[in-house]
């Protein structure tokens, strides 16, 4: 009986294998990057990068480039310069030119999201810029762009500034209501590529961008942070200098209420930090001292947060999720209603601020 079951169970499997395209590492070319650029004529200009791994052991990186209508024919037409059959299996990130995502980029969106081999976490950004010269340019970091930029954007949402961002929190932003998608903005520079702050969009459409000072703030008003770094401006006296402030926990409480039928938000900061840099005249063995930094801090903070906020109002654009904060609260909420009302609401943000010397650097 089990030299029966036995035989089943290699049964299955078989006719199961058979069900499963074969694809052999030697036989297709692994995808690490796409870029798409809009040309004057409006049409699109897709480029893919992927790793050639010589006899000797060293990596070389390939470009390859076409022009169409769609991302699929792209494709297509990006298969007939290749001699290996191109996939998706490892593609890490595809950026998206400036001008090309004023338009709307849902489309190649949603058909990277309906591609089996795309995984959720692949990142998406804006370029600023050209996303093919951006590919095909040299950097000293790293001889792949593809891997440069998907390290570059997640240690930077690890340590610095840039909130949470893939493929799945995009998609979750745009169909959620009460929401928008935001994706990080990069640029090349000289040989490195740089983060520029983060991209805002209306839906799909990217309308405006927070820089990267900014993008702290947004980053704690968004879901919190124990990551990040502020710069602020100290003066004491007749002397100015900076201080740097290491953010140890921030968090973030949203406080809703109606007053004749509009949300009004009461938001509230707080941010536990250590100084990491501070001008030399200031003595931090003297608590006034820590209390300067810590008020200056506050005021700086909260003001920035508070443009911010008005920003999202002007674009109407809600990244912050504000809609969907009420919906959360409230039975029988009209999404078309809170945007006729958003631009105009209420919202006040205030901070509360905790500075520790720990971690100071002489």
């Amino acid at each position: 009986m089990k030299k029966k079951y036995r035989l089943c169970i290699l049964f299955l499997i078989f006719i199961l294998a058979g069900c499963v395209p074969k694809e052999i590492i030697d036989e297709v070319q692994l995808i690490h990057a796409i870029g798409f650029d809009k040309k004057p004529d409006e049409s699109i200009q897709g480029t893919i990068t992927y790793p050639v791994f010589n006899m000797d052991g060293n990596v070389r990186v390939e470009t390859l480039t076409a022009v169409s209508h769609t991302s699929r024919f792209i494709r297509s037409k990006l298969n007939t310069q290749s001699p290996k059959t191109l996939t998706t299996g490892q593609l890490r990130v595809v950026l998206f030119n400036d001008r090309f995502a004023e338009k709307g980029i849902i489309e190649i969106v949603n058909s990277l999201y309906r591609d089996p081999n795309v995984g959720n976490r692949l990142f998406l950004t804006v370029v600023n810029g050209s996303t093919n010269e951006l590919l095909t340019k040299k950097y000293t970091a790293s001889a792949l762009p593809s891997m440069y930029l998907a390290d570059l954007l997640d240690q930077n949402i690890k340590s610095e500034n840039l909130p949470k961002t893939n493929l799945h929190v995009f998609l979750y932003s745009y169909y959620g209501e009460g929401m928008d998608p935001f994706l990080p903005i990069v640029k090349t520079h000289k040989k490195s590529i740089q983060l520029e702050g983060i991209a805002l969009f209306n839906k799909d459409k990217y309308v405006g961008k927070l820089n990267h000072r900014q993008s702290f703030a947004f980053k704690v008003l968004l879901d919190g942070s124990k990551s990040g770094n502020y710069e602020v401006e100290v003066k004491k006296e007749k002397r100015k200098g900076h201080a740097v402030i290491r953010n140890i926990k921030g968090t973030t409480t949203y406080d809703i209420k109606k007053v004749n039928g509009v949300p009004q938000f009461n938001i509230k900061m707080k941010i536990l930090g250590e100084i990491h840099e501070y001008p030399h005249w200031l003595n931090l063995e003297q608590p006034a001292n820590i209390a300067l930094i810590e008020k200056t801090l506050k005021k700086q903070l909260q003001d920035e947060a508070q443009g911010i906020v008005k920003k999202f109002q002007k674009l109407k654009v809600d990244p912050l999720g504000l809609g969907d904060q009420v919906r959360r609260r409230e039975k029988g909420w009209d999404y078309q209603v809170f945007k006729k009302q958003y631009p105009s609401m209420k919202i006040k943000v205030s901070t509360e601020v905790d500075v520790v010397e720990t971690g100071v650097i002489e």
